[in-house]
């Protein structure tokens, strides 16, 4: 089943990959640079969230304020930078699971190659988190949903037993203290993520962080064109914890997961990630494995 799986992926990745070398040429193929393309994405993520953070006020009753004040006032600016932000956060983890894929593809993840694979793993996790951490700081409608949501599935384990969810049934319940560790949760998770992006490519020959120049020109004016196109906006108002979210625009990308836990028992939403997660970890010993030389 893995090799069939296998031999289609390469196939479509050598179909597509003809194209774009027709396209751009062999040495502008994104998907050569793919892995690269993934690193300047976090630098654009970086550099555009250090921008917004110092206008950002990390407080329960400033937080949205603030972020409608760079939206709207600053939109030339702050506005650009938040949907850069947001579309270049969004753009990694889709330039990530391709990079993953085509590794798969490639069955480059077995013997000495174990080590990226299963640190991609584990970074694919720690940007995805980060990824909904970000959506609560401009403590909007979606913000709320989130909050709620998250905290109703980690109470689902026997640590918690309920008690987290508890800080939510009232407004006043949520204080500055929460969302400070809101704030140093979206600095903390990325620098860790940073660091184990380095550790990930140690056993990577002839790694490059950035891809051509050409491809970052072209990745940076496509951010920019979205950010004027449809720019990142707050939704549905302040979070109000007296009142239900109801209505809301997803980022897929990110939060594909939180319709489970309103469809699904949170036990099952728990065994599918804990289940797919240790398949992908134990991924590169499980059968087929390669043949030596001789056998």
């Amino acid at each position: 089943m893995i090799k069939r799986l296998q031999l289609l992926l390469r196939w479509l990745f050598m179909r597509v990959e003809a194209v774009f070398n027709r396209a751009f040429g062999d040495q502008l193929n994104p998907l050569h640079h793919i892995g690269a393309v993934s690193f300047y994405l976090f630098w654009l993520v970086a550099g555009s969230g250090l921008y917004l953070y110092a206008f950002f006020e990390t407080g329960v009753a400033d937080a949205y304020g603030s972020v409608e004040s760079l939206t709207q006032q600053q939109w030339y600016a702050g506005g650009i930078m938040r949907s850069v932000h947001r579309y270049a956060s969004d753009g990694m983890v889709l330039t990530m699971l391709i990079h993953m894929l085509r590794h798969f593809a490639y069955n480059r993840l077995r013997g000495f190659r174990w080590f990226s694979w299963v640190t991609g793993v584990v970074l694919i996790w720690l940007i995805y988190i980060s990824g909904i951490n970000g959506y609560m700081l401009p403590w909007d409608k979606l913000a709320q949903f989130l909050v709620i949501g998250s905290f109703e599935w980690l109470d689902w384990l026997p640590l918690f037993d309920g008690a987290l969810i508890r800080n939510f049934i009232y407004q006043s319940s949520v204080n500055d203290r929460f969302f400070s560790l809101l704030s140093f949760i979206h600095i903390g998770l990325p620098l860790l993520a940073l660091l184990l992006m380095w550790i990930h490519v140690q056993r990577v020959p002839k790694f490059r962080i950035n891809p051509p120049q050409p491809i970052m020109l072209a990745l940076l004016l496509t951010m920019l064109v979205l950010a004027l196109v449809k720019p990142a906006l707050s939704q549905g108002g302040a979070a109000d914890f007296g009142v239900t979210v109801t209505t809301l625009e997803f980022d897929w990308f990110f939060l594909a997961l939180f319709p489970l836990f309103y469809s699904w028992p949170l036990k099952w939403v728990w065994v599918l990630v804990v289940v797919i997660t240790a398949f992908l970890v134990a991924m590169p010993w499980l059968p087929p494995r390669q043949k030596r030389n001789g056998q």
